[in-house]
């Protein structure tokens, strides 16, 4: 299975500064049976009615529009996403710089608390909430 991180972005830039997205060129990158590129690129220019995107895609426009300067919260809006799952996604796209990773050694996905992941930051509360009611300290 292709990691997330490794699926490169499609995009181009024209010329007065306005964002324009450019579809797959070549047939390989264009047969992915998951992804309609003119949906995606429908949703990213804001038409309507908006086209029903699925995960994928929502994915890909998403990653396009950060990595073209839209802020994270102005992208969950538009796109109709929780802003804690546009932040994964660039973190398995390899968008987020390091200090807003895990902090647990192998782990890649982005922080939510003290430094840890969800899933980390879950395993710790519920080790914390074990080891506090084993010995009797209220917490």
């Amino acid at each position: 299975m292709t990691q997330m991180r490794e699926r490169p972005f499609i995009a181009a830039h024209a010329r007065e500064q306005r964002l324009t997205f450019t579809p797959p060129a070549t047939e390989t990158e264009f047969s992915t049976r998951r992804i309609d590129w003119y949906a995606v690129e429908r949703a990213i220019s804001g038409d309507h009615p908006r086209p029903h995107l699925n995960a994928d895609e929502i994915r890909e426009a998403a990653l396009w529009l950060r990595s073209h300067g839209m802020p994270r919260a102005t992208v969950s809006v538009h796109l109709s996403v929780y802003e804690r799952l546009v932040k994964d996604w660039e973190a398995d796209a390899g968008m987020l710089d390091p200090d807003q990773l895990c902090t647990t050694t192998g782990c890649r996905k982005a922080r939510a608390g003290r430094g840890l992941c969800t899933t980390h930051l879950t395993a710790e509360r519920q080790w914390r909430r074990a080891l506090t009611e084993a010995l009797g300290v209220a917490a």
